[in-house]
């Protein structure tokens, strides 16, 4: 460690970040010895502090990492007040329920090895995953299987911000509701949650909050995204959270993956 003595804005910012470490300071100032001319505050990575004193030019602002705490409070809404029960959904005619006759549908179901708990949007071409809350229908997913040029994946009343499938002591965070069907039918043990994209929010950390032991896998192109949401699911949770780079998406079931999920999900 170097010995040479330390410059005065080293010394100033440090005494700043040591007196605001527990919320906004005034007092004394050390540097010039006014009384109760100095405050600081930290908040939200950015350290702040000024003597008011005429002639001391002790002053600064910097950033500073931010505590686990402010990144908890930072990432909760602003408005704490209960949202509403979404309603329930009502059914477009358009949705029914598939027959063989349904061969798009039908042939995406086989390709996935997913039976059943489906409906087929005959106007879309789409195979529909419903989501429930409380027993109720709020909400569905569609996922394109025509050649029709359309979104991907279609949002049905958009209630819903994610997917759960399971009820097991673990949750499994995936991207999209096909990888969490497939993550349910190979793993033991899981609650599966498609989080139905790459972002999440207060809601997504809400629900994981509700499991002691979470973990992590979305599609190998979002291995960015995993890492960082790790770190927020424990930032928001106070729990550890595991994640896992897939070789490939969990709906292809490569027996490497299954086996990693399978160990972490079985701690």
């Amino acid at each position: 460690m170097s010995t040479m003595k330390k410059s005065n804005w080293k010394l100033h910012r440090e005494y700043a970040e040591s007196v605001s470490a527990n919320g906004p300071y005034r007092g004394d100032c050390p540097f010039c010895n006014g009384k109760n001319t100095f405050s600081a505050t930290c908040e939200l990575g950015q350290l702040k502090y000024n003597c008011y004193k005429l002639g001391c030019d002790v002053g600064g602002m910097f950033d500073t990492d931010m505590t686990a705490a402010e990144i908890r409070k930072h990432m909760r809404p602003a408005d704490d007040t209960p949202h509403k029960e979404a309603e329930t959904m009502e059914l477009p005619a358009q949705l029914v329920i598939p027959t063989p006759q349904h061969t798009k549908h039908n042939r995406f179901m086989r390709r996935w090895g997913i039976v059943g708990g489906t409906y087929y949007d005959v106007q879309q071409e789409r195979v529909v995953f419903p989501i429930y809350h409380k027993g109720r229908m709020i909400d569905a997913v569609g996922r394109a299987v025509g050649t029709r040029k359309q979104p991907k994946w279609y949002r049905y009343t958009g209630a819903a911000d994610y997917y759960t499938i399971g009820d097991g002591s673990t949750i499994l965070i995936v991207e999209d509701v096909i990888s969490a069907i497939v993550a349910y039918q190979e793993l033991s043990d899981v609650t599966c949650m498609a989080i139905l994209g790459t972002t999440m929010n207060h809601k997504h950390f809400g629900k994981i909050g509700e499991y002691d032991q979470s973990v992590i896998a979305l599609d190998p192109d979002a291995v960015g995204k995993t890492i960082e949401y790790r770190r927020e699911i424990e930032l928001w949770t106070g729990k550890q959270a595991s994640a896992l780079s897939l070789s490939d998406d969990i709906k292809y079931r490569m027996p490497e993956d299954m086996e990693k999920l399978q160990e972490l999900c079985g701690k």
